[in-house]
């Protein structure tokens, strides 16, 4: 059942080079069984922006998912994050994101350097109610119709977080031996 909710510096920036250099692939297993293909269940994101305050296309947008950072921290601030883009419709998704307080911020990098810096734009997403307060594994956290308001520098949006069921399971069976002779 789904929850619904309402919603630069060098540390951020030097990690988000690394960070879009070690994004993954199929063949990363964190937290795997060795000879187990499937990995951990970890958190998603998924949502879109519907509106900005500035023209510009959506795909100059990026969406950072900060864990663990105080409410007045900014995002310059944030060690441990996650970064999305937001392709040409204002759609945006990632997945593997560790569990954990999760704070959202929508950032347009001004000269493509990959660091947060006093010119670019960004805005922090409001969560009043502290729900993204702790987000678990198996949870998605669906961000929509996003509004963001770069001058006022945050965010709203209608927020669903819902659970990804644990998969069961195959069985595997065991073939039982002919009967022999005697």
């Amino acid at each position: 059942m789904p929850r619904s909710r309402t919603p630069g510096g060098l540390g951020l920036a030097a990690a988000l080079a690394g960070l879009l250099a070690s994004c993954g692939g199929g063949d990363i297993c964190l937290n795997c069984t060795p000879g187990t293909p499937t990995p951990t269940i970890l958190v998603s994101l998924t949502g879109n922006i519907s509106r900005l305050s500035i023209l510009v296309p959506f795909d100059e947008v990026n969406v950072i998912v900060c864990l663990d950072l105080g409410p007045d921290q900014p995002a310059s601030d944030c060690n441990r994050f996650f970064l999305a883009p937001v392709n040409s419709n204002g759609s945006f998704s990632r997945s593997s994101i560790e569990p954990g307080g999760e704070t959202i911020f929508f950032w347009i990098d001004q000269n493509g350097d990959g660091m947060i810096d006093p010119g670019d734009q960004i805005a922090r997403l409001l969560d009043p109610d502290g729900e993204l307060a702790d987000v678990t594994n198996g949870e998605t956290v669906n961000v929509v119709n996003s509004i963001v308001d770069f001058t006022a520098q945050t965010a709203t949006a209608q927020i669903f977080i819902t659970t990804t069921p644990t998969p069961t399971p195959t069985p595997v069976t065991t073939p039982t031996p002919a009967p022999t002779r005697t």
